[in-house]
């Protein structure tokens, strides 16, 4: 019963306070809804009151109304209260559309008698508060059949943190308000929607082409790890988020970033700080300057860091404050700042960069430029105020579009980065094939040079002791054996000459001339020399191809160091070989001399001290043969001692087409 008495005396002071208007203002601030077609302005129509932004809706209701004039210019860190009546006067529950512009908050108050209807809407509303499902600037508005209710509207931005007199304590609240009727409004979202279809497909063109850049640079950036990739994959990623977060409200992206509404609103500005940063360390990378211009790199890098710390600064401040007049003051005071920077960066690096990247980048930036300061200076009413661009397309989008211009020109131009390290590696690599092959012939020549030197050393020191037997013969009046020996002697020279211009010769020619030396020597010892050699039938003496004079040397010295100072009534060398593998043949030269050890105490204490070079020379030229060709030769020495007797055993290894472990 209480409760009922109260809604009753709630009823008679509402109905009290509408018919006790005054006439004028009922008759200039009531809109029937039976009158109105289309779109009917705020302007000349409702009552306006101007307060602070924190009072009250009672405290405001007190304060003194003025009918809106078209040209009132309203004013930061103020909040604006409208006040009309509307009527239905049909018997049909009828619908409006409350069109509330651009501002951050709008609120309406339906004064009804059971109560207060609040509904809003704004730029800085998160989507799930918007009076509309459809956008962030229209408020529906139904009233009942016959249904007089007075309409209360708070208009309102953020409070601005600069002085009035600066001038730059924008934006202000726009009251660019109006009422329209649902045929009118739905007339309208339509045409609006078929009018932006053009930007709708222009900017999904654009997010799309700049979605993929970014997958095609990060995946070459996983691919390859290096610093030019990462820098330009952070350029495209800031430039994908500035176009995306200007997705229209009504699409599903645009509600969906609509959750939240600062961030949407002031991220674009840091992101453009982002690729700023991340344009820097790019064009540091890619033009090579600290290989070029150290100093001028360290300078860009830090301006870099410069700009993301900026960035976040910008971005920290924003969302704490919602400051329009620090958003101005940033905008246009950083613009300032930059473009002459951004020019003198463009002429420096056209004339001390000598790069053939630095016209790519000069080519990207002027485009990015021209169309980007073109769309700033237009979105800051500096220019083309009120003209509109085809098919919608706004600034920002203007700018988006722009900067995917710029990527495009920067990707041509790691490329072209590209296209050179590869042809400066192709002439490294030719180069370096070259100075191999010329190294491989010098060696090679080289290696010839030292095997005549050697063989030249070798071939006099046979020779004195060939010279000095016939030398003994023909003193000893035995001219037969001078004969013979000479006979043998000058064939086993040509032999040997023949020999020495060739890198390998039949094992066949080796084993001729061996056979020839060993007859020589046997000549000059008599009976008491006696030499054999064993070659395996497995071993095909014509097509196995060995290094000249091989086992001359150690039949050489077996004889002269070891089989010469015996005291052996009997001196005997054997020759064998044999046939390990298919790819291995063993040559074996054993004596029954004195051995290694007792040759080189009597060396020690000749009197001459005679060196004996040959295995010294055998040495270097198994070596060099195994440095020139794919074959590989291994010689080991070693002491015999058998029943109380000495010896010497020379085991050489050959491997055929087999490099040494």
């Amino acid at each position: 019963m209480i409760g009922k008495k109260r809604r009753m005396v709630r009823a008679l002071v509402f109905v009290c306070w509408v018919w006790g208007l005054p006439a004028g203002a009922l008759a200039s601030d009531t809109l029937r809804l039976g009158s109105l077609s289309g779109r009917q302005s705020m302007f000349d129509l409702a009552s306006v009151r101007e307060t602070r932004p924190g009072v009250s809706r009672a405290e405001a209701r007190r304060q003194p109304a003025q009918v809106l004039r078209r040209a009132t210019p309203t004013r930061a860190n103020r909040a604006y209260w409208l006040e009309v009546v509307l009527h239905n006067d049909a018997d049909t529950t009828r619908q409006v559309f409350l069109y509330t512009s651009d501002n951050q908050l709008v609120t309406a108050y339906l004064l009804r008698p059971a109560g207060i209807d609040s509904l809003r809407s704004g730029t800085m509303l998160p989507t799930p508060a918007w009076a509309s499902a459809e956008t962030d600037n229209v408020i529906p508005l139904r009233l009942n059949p016959r249904e007089t209710v007075p309409l209360l509207l708070r208009v309102a931005n953020a409070q601005s943190l600069l002085p009035p007199w600066t001038g730059l304590n924008r934006p202000c609240p726009a009251l660019g308000l109006a009422v329209q009727t649902e045929a009118y409004y739905r007339e309208r979202q339509l045409t609006s929607y078929l009018r932006n279809l053009p930007e709708l497909q222009y900017r999904s063109w654009v997010q799309g082409a700049m979605l993929f850049l970014l997958l095609f640079v990060g995946l070459i950036y996983a691919r390859y790890r290096q610093p030019v990739y990462r820098h330009y994959f952070g350029y495209v990623l800031a430039g994908c988020g500035l176009a995306l977060l200007k997705t229209r409200a009504y699409t599903p992206l645009g509600q969906g970033l609509g959750h939240l509404p600062l961030l949407k609103a002031h991220l674009p500005e840091t992101l453009m700080w982002v690729a700023l940063g991340s344009y820097l360390f790019f064009v540091n990378e890619l033009l090579e300057l600290p290989r070029s211009h150290p100093r001028a790199s360290r300078r860009l890098r830090r301006a870099a860091w410069v700009c993301f710390g900026f960035g976040a600064a910008y971005l920290a401040v924003m969302l704490l404050t919602n400051d329009g007049g620090f958003q101005q003051l940033t905008f246009w005071g950083t613009r300032l700042v930059l473009v002459p920077l951004y020019l003198g960066l463009l002429v420096w690096m056209g004339r001390a960069v000598p790069s053939p990247l630095t016209r790519y980048v000069i080519l990207g930036n002027a485009l990015m430029a021209a169309v980007g300061v073109l769309a700033w200076l237009r979105a800051g009413e500096v220019i083309l105020k009120g003209v509109y661009l085809p098919g919608g397309v706004d600034n920002l989008l203007t700018l988006s579009f722009a900067l995917l211009l710029e990527m495009l020109v920067f990707a041509l131009a790691l490329a072209q980065r590209v296209r050179l390290l590869d042809r400066e590696r192709s002439a490294s690599q030719r180069a370096y094939i070259a100075q191999l092959e010329e190294n491989r012939q010098y060696e090679k020549r080289l290696a010839e040079i030292e095997m005549l030197a050697l063989r030249s050393q070798m071939n006099p020191h046979f020779l004195f002791n060939s010279l000095n037997t016939l030398e003994y013969f023909i003193l000893s009046g035995e001219e037969q054996k001078a004969s013979e020996y000479l006979a043998k002697f000058s064939l086993l020279l040509r032999m040997i000459l023949n020999h020495s211009r060739e890198e390998a010769i039949p094992l066949a020619d080796e084993l001729a001339a061996l056979r020839l030396y060993l007859d020589l020597e046997a000549t000059r010892f008599g009976d008491e020399f006696r030499y054999h050699v064993e070659a395996d039938a497995a071993v095909d003496q014509h097509a196995l191809m060995i290094p000249p004079m091989l086992l001359q040397p150690f039949v050489e010295n077996a004889i002269w160091h070891g089989l010469r100072q015996s005291q052996l009534p009997t001196k005997r060398l054997f020759l064998r070989i044999r046939a390990d593998d298919p790819q291995t043949v063993t040559f074996e030269v054993e004596d029954n001399g004195i051995g290694r050890q007792r040759a080189a105490e009597l060396r020690r204490n000749s009197v001459m001290r005679r060196k004996s070079h040959a295995l010294e020379i055998t040495q270097q030229r198994v070596d060099l043969f195994n440095r020139q060709n794919p074959a590989h030769l291994h010689v080991q020495l070693l002491d015999l001692h058998q029943n109380g007797q000495t010896g010497t055993l020379v085991r050489v290894t050959y491997r055929v087409g087999q490099e040494e472990e």
